[in-house]
């Protein structure tokens, strides 16, 4: 909301700086013992005492306020914003920060799903393997009017977003003119407010997945691999799997390399748009695995790009830890106050760790504190 409003400030809800706070430990399985991880929450002592026991060091806890007097050699935010520039402008070398824009007003259009639009534009000039698909692309959209014609050239439905959220945020699914005409006030507000809206068709989804890279600093681009997850009906993130989830692969091709194409060509694509000039850092793009509108099964290659640190890329370190041949899952649990330690002691009990040469083959995984005041936990079941 910073870079939308384009302020050096934010203030959240409470619900949703309890979230950040009980869930930001998921970013110390991307770090090693010297790091330092930012955190905002009481020690979590259960935590740190479960993964010390299995051998893993995760970072040195520090608050916000000693982590700004902290010296560092790089800073590794969730996401860039102005909020993350002002705050810890003091804490590593100037030329350790991204220089992201020049401007507000080009880091908010940078920061928006226009980006996400434009990719998926330029990916579609490249011939990629027959298996990856974007069979229609998605269109930006500055009227009601508009958006009533798309529907009825897709009556499965369509999708409608916001230029600027993220996570399943600022998304709206439509399946029927009746829908349509009762989300009437939200779209004109939203369009009145934004310009205009990003729409596609809906597609029938057989799997998530996102594909994650990072540009480096030196604008290197590289493919970091594929990640399979879930989402609800609305969007939002549900579960991450460990292991290559069941999903029909009928049809599907017998080796990855329609995947080395299309990562490659995703990577082209970002080049020539010249993310590398901007940005550098992470960036998971979610994907799905579909079935065509006529009836084949394809790869859809850019739902959105995400410009940050991302689930994705949290199970990618997180399955450092696991044995390749383990199954598995990990989510994010709501819990009335004081309700997560029993849980995290019957799981614990229910599910102890097994090993196979040094890694993690069965057992209960917490990937956040479990404490009386926690609201929200991250934990894993590996079988």
């Amino acid at each position: 909301m910073a870079v939308e409003n384009g302020t050096y400030s934010y203030m959240p809800s409470q619900l949703l700086a309890k979230f950040e706070t009980d869930i930001s430990p998921l970013m110390g399985f991307m770090g090693w013992a010297d790091d330092y991880l930012c955190y905002e929450g009481p020690c979590p002592e259960t935590l740190l005492n479960f993964w010390q026991d299995k051998n893993v060091s995760l970072p040195q806890l520090t608050d916000a306020a000693s982590c700004a007097k902290l010296k560092v050699d790089e800073l590794i935010p969730w996401g860039w914003s102005p909020v993350v520039h002002r705050r810890f402008a003091h804490t590593c070398p100037s030329s350790k920060l991204p220089s992201i824009v020049e401007d507000a007003q080009s880091l908010k259009k940078f920061f928006s799903r226009e980006t996400s639009l434009r990719l998926a534009h330029e990916f579609n000039t490249y011939a990629s393997h027959p298996y990856v698909k974007i069979p229609h692309l998605p269109q930006q959209l500055e009227s009601f009017d508009a958006l009533k014609k798309m529907l009825a050239h897709h009556p499965n439905g369509i999708v409608v977003k916001t230029n600027w959220s993220s996570s399943g945020r600022g998304l709206l699914f439509i399946r029927s003119k009746q829908q349509l005409q009762q989300a009437f006030g939200w779209l004109i507000a939203n369009l009145k407010k934004h310009g205009s809206l990003i729409t596609e068709p809906l597609y029938q989804k057989v799997q998530d997945a996102s594909l994650q890279f990072i540009i480096r600093k030196e604008g290197k681009y590289d493919f970091l691999g594929i990640n399979y997850f879930d989402a609800d009906n609305k969007g939002r993130f549900s579960k991450e799997y460990i292991h290559i989830p069941s999903y029909n692969t009928t049809g599907s091709p017998k080796n990855d390399q329609w995947l080395r194409d299309c990562s490659d060509i995703v990577m082209q694509s970002m080049h020539n748009i010249g993310f590398h000039k901007v940005y550098h850092g992470p960036i998971g793009i979610d994907a799905m695995f579909i079935i065509t509108p006529e009836g084949k099964p394809a790869f859809y290659p850019i739902v959105e790009a995400n410009l940050r640190c991302n689930m994705g890329l949290i199970n990618l370190h997180i399955k450092k830890l696991i044995d390749p041949d383990a199954k598995g899952s990990w989510q994010i649990t709501p819990f009335n106050e004081g309700a997560a330690p029993l849980f995290y002691s019957e799981q614990v009990k229910k599910h102890p760790c097994e090993f196979k040469q040094g890694k993690i083959s069965k057992g209960f995984l917490p990937l956040t504190a479990f404490d009386a005041q926690s609201r929200f936990a991250a934990w894993g079941i590996i079988y």
